[in-house]
């Protein structure tokens, strides 16, 4: 296993690998952006890359589907192929992380995600956005609920405003990276009552459950979003070496206070 070379599969084509990207290259990190989606036929896409020794390196790679419930669907129709892929990855990779969106999820698919991708140094740790993303650079701290059809009429929301003041909502999460990830770790600290911070990926899973409500009417179907919430610090702490001790909550707020 090699001690500096992390994968990060996103559901996204280029907003997660834009962000990253940028905020990673930021720290110093070597980061090595996949053209083309995972294969869970070609096992050696990504050991044939190209990394820097000298550097920590991180390969951001699109997973083979945009949403929780037909990456599942891929997963069971070729399991073994999907679990030979991952032992060969973890065997290449130190910490191998799946940055997915809640979406429009079932609870049952987020929970069956997060039982087979729970482990960063094997299958993969799942890290879970509520409602995507973009609620990094969500402005309104005080949202309470909010009822959406789609998606992207809460992604329309947050452009909107960030348009009119000028700028785009990607470039206010790379700039404001370190603020918003200390916002939300501290949030889920006081959440779930919880110093350490691999533990919130698990529990994030329980409250997004709890207080999103799925409607499936067969002629009016929409998400009640009262969780606005993210983990994708917790990949962050973990490829800085952060997360060693198990109370690491402290130094992983203090990291981000200072790196930025």
């Amino acid at each position: 296993m090699a001690k500096n070379r992390f994968l990060l599969i996103v559901e996204g084509e280029k907003t997660e690998p834009t962000i990253f990207k940028r905020v990673l290259e930021k720290y110093g990190y070597n980061v090595i952006k996949c053209d083309e989606k995972l294969d869970f036929e070609n096992f050696n896409q990504l050991s044939e890359l190209e990394f820097e020794n000298e550097k920590n390196n991180v390969v951001i790679i699109e997973g083979p589907r945009n949403r929780i419930h037909d990456f599942l669907k891929v997963y069971n129709e070729n399991t073994d192929s999907f679990e030979k892929l991952l032992s060969i990855h973890s065997e290449l990779f130190q910490g191998i992380f799946l940055m997915y969106d809640v979406d429009h999820n079932d609870c049952e698919d987020i929970n069956e995600m997060f039982s087979k991708f729970n482990d960063e140094t094997s299958s993969g740790l799942l890290l879970l956005s509520s409602p995507c993303i973009e609620v990094l650079g969500d402005f309104d701290t005080s949202r309470k609920e909010e009822r959406f059809k789609h998606i992207k009429d809460y992604k329309k929301v947050l452009n909107e405003y960030y348009n009119a003041n000028k700028k785009s909502i990607n470039d206010y999460i790379v700039d404001n990276f370190e603020k918003l990830c200390i916002y939300y770790l501290d949030k889920n600290k006081n959440d779930f009552d919880e110093l350490n911070v691999m533990e919130h990926p698990k529990l994030v899973i329980d409250y997004i459950n709890k207080y999103n409500e799925r409607i499936n009417d067969e002629d009016n179907k929409y998400v009640i979003y009262r969780y606005f919430t993210t983990v994708v610090y917790v990949f962050i702490a973990f490829i800085n070496k952060l997360t060693i001790k198990i109370d690491n909550y402290y130094c992983v707020s203090e990291w981000f206070s200072n790196v930025g």
